[in-house]
């Protein structure tokens, strides 16, 4: 009897034995499968972690680090298999939690992410970076509020939290268009640490939400006073190519320009309405007859579409020249732009324009005023976020005068470039061929005319001050016609400071 108890004893003990060693070859395995998986090693760390779940199927840890090395490899459907195992065994992976829910962000699956939130705050792991998941999912879910309140407890829980739960409460007040909470808001994540990569893209926010918060005010305001030198002065008060009055000589003036505008829109901005008054002083400082005062009154209604822009403008201007009444003209018609991508617009429109030229001409046949139809073509890219540009705008343009010298048929091209060197310093360079056909025979010269005007402008600014520009420009004006006695060139410069409100 006593034989057989001590070969049983000797058997179990051999057996446990082989238990044990098994048991420590196991935990082993594991611990290469997590050196492995920590070396980045992903795919030796896999075999591993599948071999001790195949020898283990309850072994949690091995499962976990199964999950995780899937997720590294972005493989998210194996990866969210094994973190859901792993959670249903023993001991359970509480880290498992957070990772899932993390897994479940990325693939937008927020709703479920929200049931697993749920399990991790009822168990208490890992509260504050709970917290933090949970505000990331409610925000990619549209529920800002929500996603605001749950940031804020996340920093409350944990101070190492400030900067990244103060910037996605700023995207949160972005997407509720709070523009101006946002633009605060990432002020303060810049200041926390102005050297952070975090900070660096809340900067990048902060000015363009300054800009925008600037372009999108009901109210703007600009004044501008510049000196002019004019080597050949024209009276040429509107956009109109009409010339009158070729001094043929030089002369300076001093330019004050006043514009104020408003506009009403919807909270959608879908529907708005631009209004708008400017006033211009130009003082000619030897050609007295030359001096200008213009009023111009101008509305825009717009209707906003997603990549459509639907506008009517509508303006009128009148102009005195050396105190007597020289001009009235009426614009109306329609614009509208179409984003073609995020870089590119192209541009559509017609406009109805009436002059009314308020003193008497010399002779019936001079009488330029009248009628104008003008079709408008133009494509825009945009580059550098937006802020500079390059365009080319075609435009076809038909007058009917009252007098027969002064109806015509004209093509004009023009391309432009906006460059901005910095932020605060900016070159627009720009340039135009005006193609004109009279349609009458000139009562005086006996022939058609036939006109070709040439225009080159550029404008080199700079922001000295907020809202602040010192700004020079110049101008350079050749027409050429079959009848010499309208052929002209002309070169403006200007200096002159501006203030935008």
């Amino acid at each position: 009897m006593f034989r057989t108890f001590l070969v049983l004893v000797l058997c179990l003990s051999f057996s446990c034995g082989d238990v044990f060693a098994q048991a420590k070859a196991d935990d082993e395995l594991l611990k290469k499968g997590i050196y492995l998986f920590r070396q980045e090693n992903y795919d030796e760390a896999l075999d591993a972690f599948s071999e001790v779940i195949k020898k283990d199927p309850k072994s949690s840890l091995a499962e976990y680090y199964m999950a995780l090395t899937y997720k590294r490899t972005e493989n998210y459907v194996a990866s969210r298999e094994h973190f859901e195992k792993s959670l249903s065994l023993t001991p359970k992976i509480k880290g498992a939690l957070i990772e899932l829910v993390d897994l479940l962000y990325r693939l937008g699956e927020y709703d479920e992410a929200k049931k697993w939130i749920k399990i991790a705050e009822e168990e208490g792991v890992r509260p504050a970076q709970t917290k933090f998941l949970k505000g990331l999912t409610l925000q990619k879910n549209g529920e800002y509020v929500e996603a605001i309140k749950a940031f804020a407890d996340a920093k409350d829980l944990d101070d190492k939290l400030i900067q990244s739960a103060d910037y996605q409460t700023g995207v949160c007040y972005l997407k509720m268009k709070r523009y101006s909470d946002a633009r605060d808001l990432f002020k303060d994540v810049f200041a926390v640490d102005p050297y952070s990569d975090i900070a660096e893209q809340a900067n990048t926010y902060v000015v363009a939400l300054e800009r925008k918060i600037e372009k999108d005010k009901p109210f703007h305001f600009t004044a501008k006073a510049a000196f002019e030198y004019d080597s050949n002065v024209i009276l040429k008060p509107t956009d109109s190519t009409l010339v009158s009055g070729v001094t043929d000589q030089d002369d300076t003036r001093q330019v004050f320009d006043l514009k104020g505008d408003y506009t009403f829109k919807t909270e959608d901005n879908f529907l708005s309405l631009k209004t708008g008054y400017g006033f211009k002083v130009s003082k000619q400082n030897d050609f007295g007859a030359y001096d200008l005062v213009g009023h111009n009154v101008s509305a825009q209604g717009s209707i906003s579409f997603k990549k459509v822009l639907v506008t009517f403008p509508v303006n009128y201007s009148y102009t005195v020249v050396n105190e007597k009444n020289y001009l009235s003209s009426f614009t109306a018609g329609n614009i509208n732009n179409f984003m073609l991508g995020k870089t590119q617009m192209a541009q559509l429109g017609a406009l109805y324009t009436h002059d009314d030229y308020l003193r008497p001409s010399a002779t019936a046949s001079e009488d330029r005023t009248g009628n104008e139809l003008t079709a408008i073509a133009g494509w825009f890219h945009f580059f550098n976020g937006g802020k500079g540009f390059v365009n080319l705008k075609y435009s076809y343009n038909k007058d009917w005068t009252k007098g027969a010298n002064w109806q015509y048929s004209g093509h004009k091209i023009n391309a432009g470039v906006l460059y901005p060197f910095w932020d605060k310093f900016k070159l627009s360079v720009n340039g135009e061929v005006f193609l004109q056909n009279f349609d009458n025979t000139h009562t005086v010269f006996d022939k058609k005319r036939q006109d070709q005007v040439y225009t080159a402008a550029s404008l080199l600014s700079y922001e000295f001050l907020k809202n602040m520009e010192v700004q020079v420009r110049y101008t350079y004006v050749n027409e050429r016609s079959n009848l010499s006695v309208y052929e002209y060139d002309r070169h403006i410069i200007s200096t002159g400071v501006q203030y935008k409100f």
